[in-house]
Protein backbone atom coordinates (compact mmCIF):
# COMPACT_ATOMS: atom_id res chain seq x y z
CA UNK A 1 0.00 0.00 0.00
CA UNK A 2 1.32 3.40 -0.93
CA UNK A 3 1.50 6.03 1.75
CA UNK A 4 -0.51 9.13 0.87
CA UNK A 5 2.35 11.42 1.79
CA UNK A 6 4.51 9.96 -0.98
CA UNK A 7 1.89 10.37 -3.71
CA UNK A 8 2.71 12.86 -6.39
CA UNK A 9 -0.01 14.98 -8.00
CA UNK A 10 1.24 13.88 -11.41
CA UNK A 11 0.69 10.16 -10.83
CA UNK A 12 -2.49 8.75 -12.38
CA UNK A 13 -5.05 7.27 -10.01
CA UNK A 14 -5.55 3.56 -10.65
CA UNK A 15 -9.14 2.43 -11.03
CA UNK A 16 -12.11 3.06 -13.28
CA UNK A 17 -11.96 5.78 -15.87
CA UNK A 18 -14.51 8.48 -15.17
CA UNK A 19 -14.65 9.88 -18.66
CA UNK A 20 -16.83 8.56 -21.47
CA UNK A 21 -15.06 7.65 -24.71
CA UNK A 22 -15.74 10.21 -27.44
CA UNK A 23 -17.59 7.80 -29.75
CA UNK A 24 -20.27 7.09 -27.09
CA UNK A 25 -20.91 10.70 -26.07
CA UNK A 26 -23.43 11.34 -28.85
CA UNK A 27 -25.35 8.15 -28.07
CA UNK A 28 -25.62 9.09 -24.41
CA UNK A 29 -26.83 12.58 -25.31
CA UNK A 30 -29.46 11.15 -27.65
CA UNK A 31 -30.71 8.78 -24.96
CA UNK A 32 -30.91 11.58 -22.42
CA UNK A 33 -32.74 13.87 -24.85
CA UNK A 34 -35.19 11.11 -25.68
CA UNK A 35 -35.81 10.42 -21.99
CA UNK A 36 -36.45 14.11 -21.36
CA UNK A 37 -38.88 14.30 -24.30
CA UNK A 38 -40.78 11.25 -23.03
CA UNK A 39 -40.93 12.74 -19.54
CA UNK A 40 -42.29 16.04 -20.89
CA UNK A 41 -44.84 14.18 -22.99
CA UNK A 42 -46.09 12.26 -19.95
CA UNK A 43 -46.39 15.50 -17.98
CA UNK A 44 -48.37 17.15 -20.79
CA UNK A 45 -50.60 14.07 -21.17
CA UNK A 46 -51.34 14.07 -17.46
CA UNK A 47 -52.38 17.74 -17.67
CA UNK A 48 -54.58 17.21 -20.71
CA UNK A 49 -56.08 13.89 -19.54
CA UNK A 50 -59.74 14.13 -18.67
CA UNK A 51 -60.83 12.73 -15.36
CA UNK A 52 -63.43 9.97 -15.47
CA UNK A 53 -64.22 9.73 -11.77
CA UNK A 54 -64.93 11.97 -8.83
CA UNK A 55 -62.30 11.26 -6.20
CA UNK A 56 -62.02 14.22 -3.85
CA UNK A 57 -64.39 15.11 -1.06
CA UNK A 58 -64.91 18.65 -2.30
CA UNK A 59 -66.11 17.28 -5.65
CA UNK A 60 -68.72 15.11 -3.92
CA UNK A 61 -69.82 17.99 -1.68
CA UNK A 62 -70.27 20.25 -4.70
CA UNK A 63 -72.48 17.67 -6.42
CA UNK A 64 -74.57 17.09 -3.30
CA UNK A 65 -74.93 20.83 -2.60
CA UNK A 66 -75.82 22.04 -6.09
CA UNK A 67 -77.05 18.87 -7.77
CA UNK A 68 -80.40 17.54 -8.90
CA UNK A 69 -81.61 14.20 -7.53
CA UNK A 70 -82.69 11.22 -9.62
CA UNK A 71 -84.42 8.19 -8.11
CA UNK A 72 -84.54 4.83 -9.85
CA UNK A 73 -85.38 1.28 -8.88
CA UNK A 74 -81.81 0.05 -8.38
CA UNK A 75 -79.94 3.25 -7.54
CA UNK A 76 -80.30 6.92 -6.75
CA UNK A 77 -78.13 9.62 -8.29
CA UNK A 78 -77.31 13.27 -7.83
CA UNK A 79 -75.95 15.14 -10.84
CA UNK A 80 -74.81 18.55 -11.99
CA UNK A 81 -73.68 19.85 -15.35
CA UNK A 82 -69.93 20.30 -15.91
CA UNK A 83 -67.96 22.13 -18.58
CA UNK A 84 -65.55 19.27 -19.32
CA UNK A 85 -67.76 17.69 -21.94
CA UNK A 86 -67.44 14.22 -20.44
CA UNK A 87 -69.16 12.31 -17.69
CA UNK A 88 -67.48 11.93 -14.30
CA UNK A 89 -68.84 9.27 -11.97
CA UNK A 90 -68.53 9.03 -8.22
CA UNK A 91 -69.83 6.19 -6.09
CA UNK A 92 -71.00 6.35 -2.50
CA UNK A 93 -71.44 2.70 -1.58
CA UNK A 94 -71.18 1.62 2.04
CA UNK A 95 -70.47 -1.87 3.33
CA UNK A 96 -74.09 -2.08 4.49
CA UNK A 97 -75.27 -2.18 0.89
CA UNK A 98 -73.41 -5.41 0.11
CA UNK A 99 -70.04 -7.07 0.17
CA UNK A 100 -67.06 -5.89 -1.90
CA UNK A 101 -67.87 -8.23 -4.78
CA UNK A 102 -71.38 -6.83 -5.14
CA UNK A 103 -70.24 -3.21 -4.77
CA UNK A 104 -67.52 -3.59 -7.40
CA UNK A 105 -69.92 -5.40 -9.73
CA UNK A 106 -72.30 -2.43 -9.59
CA UNK A 107 -69.42 0.01 -10.17
CA UNK A 108 -68.18 -1.94 -13.18
CA UNK A 109 -71.66 -2.19 -14.68
CA UNK A 110 -72.40 1.51 -14.31
CA UNK A 111 -68.96 2.53 -15.61
CA UNK A 112 -69.48 0.28 -18.64
CA UNK A 113 -72.86 1.82 -19.33
CA UNK A 114 -71.38 5.30 -18.97
CA UNK A 115 -68.66 4.55 -21.52
CA UNK A 116 -71.21 3.21 -24.00
CA UNK A 117 -74.05 5.68 -23.63
CA UNK A 118 -72.52 8.98 -22.51
CA UNK A 119 -69.96 10.03 -25.11
CA UNK A 120 -71.05 13.69 -25.25
CA UNK A 121 -72.80 14.14 -21.91
CA UNK A 122 -71.09 16.67 -19.63
CA UNK A 123 -72.12 15.92 -16.05
CA UNK A 124 -70.78 14.99 -12.64
CA UNK A 125 -72.82 12.14 -11.18
CA UNK A 126 -72.74 10.55 -7.73
CA UNK A 127 -74.36 7.13 -7.59
CA UNK A 128 -76.02 5.87 -4.38
CA UNK A 129 -77.56 2.39 -4.09
CA UNK A 130 -81.29 2.11 -3.43
CA UNK A 131 -81.53 -0.81 -1.02
CA UNK A 132 -79.40 -3.94 -1.02
CA UNK A 133 -77.20 -4.63 -4.02
CA UNK A 134 -78.05 -8.31 -3.99
CA UNK A 135 -81.56 -7.30 -5.09
CA UNK A 136 -80.26 -5.16 -7.97
CA UNK A 137 -80.68 -6.79 -11.35
CA UNK A 138 -78.77 -5.91 -14.51
CA UNK A 139 -81.96 -4.98 -16.37
CA UNK A 140 -83.03 -2.61 -13.58
CA UNK A 141 -79.60 -0.94 -13.49
CA UNK A 142 -79.58 -0.55 -17.27
CA UNK A 143 -83.09 0.92 -17.44
CA UNK A 144 -82.40 3.28 -14.54
CA UNK A 145 -79.17 4.47 -16.13
CA UNK A 146 -80.86 5.11 -19.48
CA UNK A 147 -83.65 7.08 -17.76
CA UNK A 148 -81.10 9.08 -15.82
CA UNK A 149 -79.13 9.91 -18.97
CA UNK A 150 -82.29 11.06 -20.76
CA UNK A 151 -83.28 13.29 -17.82
CA UNK A 152 -79.78 14.77 -17.65
CA UNK A 153 -79.84 15.47 -21.39
CA UNK A 154 -83.24 17.15 -21.06
CA UNK A 155 -82.15 19.23 -18.04
CA UNK A 156 -78.81 20.38 -19.45
CA UNK A 157 -80.02 21.33 -22.93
Amino acid sequence: MINEKNLSAKQPVKGKKTWIPQKNVDKERQKNNQRQKEKRKKEIDSLIRKEKTLKKGYQFRKVFRKGVAFRGVSFRAVYIKNTLGNIRLGFSLSAKSGNAVKRNLMRRRIKGLAEQKCKRLGADIVILPAGKLRDAKWTDIKLDFEKMVSTIENDTD
